[in-house]
C-alpha cells in the first residue's frame, strides 16, 4: 500500500506544520509529529507530499455560470464571483474541480500572494509538495449531512461536494445559523432532486461533528462529537473516502494552472531559454569547426598516402597495390635487396623514411615530389605551405629519430615553398 506524508498547515505565515505518514486506506502508519517546514521535509523521506491548508484563507463555491462550454464557463466564473472575493480577479488564483451532476462547477479561490508564501517556504524547506488541499475538502462527507471539525478554537465546515468554509470556533454557530437552506451535503443527482430544503438549525442537528485532540466544542447536533486524535488523522480518511468515490477527480488541488507543476517548470526555465540557446549555437559551432578540421587532417593524410605509394611505385615499379601500407612495402623490398646484395643500409633506410612519414605530418599539406637514398643519405624534394613548415619537418626529424637534416635550398614558387633537404644518421 503506497504511503505519503500528510501535512496540516493551520495559519499561513506560520512556520509551523502537523503530519503524519498516512497509505492511501486512509489509516495512519506512523507517529504524528509536528514542527517546521524544514522538519517536515526531513520527515517525508522521499514520500509524496500532501498539504492541507487551512479554509480561511480560502473562498470555496460551486458556480453556474450561464455557458455550457467548460473552457468558456472556466473563463467566466472568476468574474462571476468577483463580488464575493476579498481581493481582486487579478489577485486571486483560481482552480477548478469536476462538473457536478446539476452542472455547477466546484471552485477554490485563494489569495496568490498567501499561495506564493506556501510555495516559497516549501521551497526554502527543500518540502517538495504535490498537491495543496483546500481543508474542507479533506473532511469526509455523507449524503443529506454536513460535516463539522472542530479543534482548539479552530473550525472547518464541508456542506457539500464544493462547497466549504473555515473560521474560528466563536464564529462557527453564527456561521452555520447564517449558512440558510441548504442541500445538506448531497452528491448525487438523483438524490438533489428528492432532498427537501431544511433549515439551520436542522442542517446543524444532522451535522457529523469530529472533535480532534482536547477540543471540548459543544455543537448542538443528535450524535454529539466524534473524537479524533489529531485533524491529520481525520483528514486521511476524507481523502481515502474522496479517492474511493471519484479515483479521476478526488478533491481540487490548489496547484493549476500557472501553480501546476509543469508550468512552473516552465516559468523557471524561460529565463534560461535564450543563453541556452546562444549555449547550444556555441556547442554546434565548435563542432562544426572541429569536424572541419579532422576532415581538412583526413584528407591530408590520404594526400600523403598517394604520395607515399606514388614514391613506392617510381622506386619500386614491379609492386603490386603500392597503396597498401606503401612504408611498410618499402621496409620489406628495401630489406630484400639488402640481404641479397648487402649494398643498403637497411636499418638506416627504414629508420629514415619512418621518420619522414611522421615529421610530415606537421607541415600544413605537404607535397613529396622525389626521394633519393644513397650510401645512408636521404634526399628529399618537397613543398609546403611556408617556411614555418620546413622548420617543423626539419625539426622533428632531428629531436625524435636523432637524424641529420641538413636544408639545401628553400624557394618560393606560387605562394608554395619548394625544398631540398638531406636527411642522414648522427654519427
Amino acid at each position: 500500500m503506497a504511503q505519503y506524508l500528510l501535512t496540516y498547515l493551520q495559519r499561513i505565515g506560520d512556520d509551523y506544520l502537523r503530519w503524519a505518514v498516512c497509505d492511501d486506506r486512509g489509516k495512519v502508519v506512523a507517529e504524528h509529529d509536528h514542527g517546521s517546514f524544514a522538519d517536515a521535509a526531513k520527515a517525508a523521506e522521499r514520500r509524496r507530499v500532501v498539504m492541507i491548508i487551512a479554509g480561511t484563507e480560502l473562498l470555496l463555491e460551486e458556480a453556474s455560470v450561464p455557458v455550457t462550454n467548460l473552457s468558456k464557463a472556466i473563463k467566466a466564473i472568476p468574474y462571476a464571483l468577483e463580488d464575493q472575493l476579498a481581493q481582486d480577479v487579478e489577485t486571486s488564483h483560481f482552480a477548478f474541480g469536476a462538473k457536478l451532476p446539476d452542472g455547477k462547477i466546484p471552485v477554490a479561490v485563494m489569495a496568490m500572494d498567501g499561495l506564493d508564501w506556501v510555495l516559497d517556504r516549501c521551497d526554502d524547506a527543500g518540502l517538495s509538495v504535490a498537491e495543496i488541499i483546500p481543508e474542507p475538502y479533506a473532511l469526509p462527507l455523507e449524503a443529506g449531512r454536513i460535516t463539522v471539525m472542530t479543534n482548539s478554537g479552530h473550525a472547518s465546515v464541508r456542506q457539500s461536494q464544493g462547497k466549504g468554509f473555515s473560521c474560528d470556533s466563536d464564529m462557527l454557530s453564527l456561521l452555520l445559523d447564517n449558512s440558510g437552506e441548504s442541500d445538506t451535503g448531497n452528491t448525487d443527482a438523483a438524490e438533489t432532486a428528492i432532498a427537501p430544503a431544511v433549515g439551520a438549525e436542522e442542517v446543524i442537528w444532522g451535522a457529523l461533528h469530529f472533535a480532534c485532540g482536547p477540543d471540548r466544542y459543544e455543537l448542538r447536533t443528535s450524535e454529539g462529537p466524534v473524537p479524533m486524535r489529531t485533524e491529520v488523522e481525520l483528514f486521511a480518511r476524507g481523502l481515502a473516502q474522496a479517492k474511493a468515490k471519484n479515483k479521476k477527480h478526488p478533491y481540487i488541488n490548489l496547484l493549476q494552472g500557472e501553480y501546476s507543476k509543469t508550468e512552473a517548470i516552465g516559468k523557471a526555465w524561460k529565463p534560461w531559454r535564450v543563453p541556452a540557446a546562444l549555449a547550444a549555437t556555441l556547442v554546434a559551432l565548435w563542432g562544426g569547426s572541429t569536424f572541419l578540421q579532422y576532415q581538412a587532417l583526413g584528407e591530408q593524410q590520404e594526400a600523403l598516402q598517394q604520395q607515399m605509394s606514388a614514391v613506392l611505385k617510381d622506386t619500386f615499379p614491379g609492386v603490386r597495390n603500392p597503396e597498401n601500407d606503401p612504408v611498410r612495402q618499402m621496409r620489406g623490398l628495401v630489406k630484400a635487396l639488402g640481404s641479397g646484395a648487402g649494398s643498403i643500409d637497411d636499418a638506416s633506410f627504414i629508420v629514415m623514411m619512418s621518420a619522414v612519414g611522421s615529421a610530415l605530418r606537421e607541415a600544413n599539406n605537404p607535397t613529396v615530389k622525389s626521394m633519393n637514398y644513397r650510401a645512408g643519405k636521404l634526399d628529399i624534394e618537397l613543398e609546403t605551405a611556408s617556411l614555418q613548415d620546413i622548420d617543423k619537418i626539419k625539426s622533428k626529424l632531428e629531436v625524435e629519430k636523432k637524424l641529420v637534416a641538413d636544408v639545401k635550398s628553400a624557394n618560393k614558387d606560387n605562394d608554395r615553398i619548394k625544398a631540398r633537404m638531406r636527411i642522414e644518421a648522427t654519427s
